[in-house]
């Protein structure tokens, strides 16, 4: 016998397929079942009402369930390993995540589904009790107030001199972060922070040259 078929023998000494008992699938499915469903819960306490996804988080629970299982079937099992990796590699997910918050919880879920597949039931709690104490004393700090959007259609961009007037008068910071001008009108966008949006709002409306004012507060990509 050579090097290469000793080496080779012994590696599969060690991955025999394993023979699950009933028992211990059925526990590892129910605790998957249960930390999916504590996932369920804490995405929808956690994340804010206007970008909550049910379908989102029903994924979530699919998911833990899912990867336990998966686990359950490749482990102690070197052929299955290897060939669910490679089904694995060639899977292309487009589905664009918006939200940061979606992407920590989908990671919690895989994590949370490969302890159940392995038994790691103690970690896994201890994992979920650490995290959620982390999630939720961050989400508790305060945080500076969102910046608004001021969006200006006027007339005239002369109209643009007494707006910065009122802005100077009115508010703390403001930058003006787009212009679109044609011959007969000019469109303005500025960022600024106020303690009173509703009287910068009042003061620019009376304006004659302005026709027409938006003003929209925004944290990332959500427009509110």
């Amino acid at each position: 016998m050579t090097f290469q078929d000793m080496f080779k023998s012994s590696i599969m000494e060690q991955f025999q397929i394993g023979n699950l008992g009933i028992k211990e699938v059925l526990i590892a499915l129910g605790f998957s079942v249960l930390m999916a469903l504590y996932l369920f819960v804490v995405y929808r306490f956690f994340v804010r009402k206007s970008l909550y996804n049910l379908n989102m988080n029903i994924a979530i629970v699919g998911m833990t369930i899912v990867t336990a299982a998966v686990i359950l079937t490749i482990q102690s099992n070197l052929v299955l390993s290897l060939g669910m990796v490679g089904a694995l590699s060639i899977v292309r997910y487009r589905t664009a995540v918006k939200d940061p918050m979606d992407l920590f919880f989908m990671f919690w879920a895989v994590a949370s589904g490969i302890m159940c597949g392995a038994n790691q039931y103690v970690l896994n709690l201890a994992v979920t009790v650490i995290l959620t104490i982390v999630v939720f004393v961050l989400a508790q700090m305060p945080s500076a107030k969102a910046p608004y959007v001021l969006v200006i259609n006027a007339q005239s961009k002369d109209a643009e001199d007494d707006v910065e007037a009122v802005l100077k008068e009115c508010c703390s910071y403001y930058k003006v972060k787009s212009r679109n001008i044609s011959k007969k009108a000019v469109r303005i966008i500025i960022e600024l922070r106020t303690k009173d949006p509703k009287q910068v709002s009042d003061k620019i409306a009376q304006m004659d040259k302005v026709s027409n004012l938006s003003l929209l507060t925004y944290e990332g990509d959500i427009v509110s």
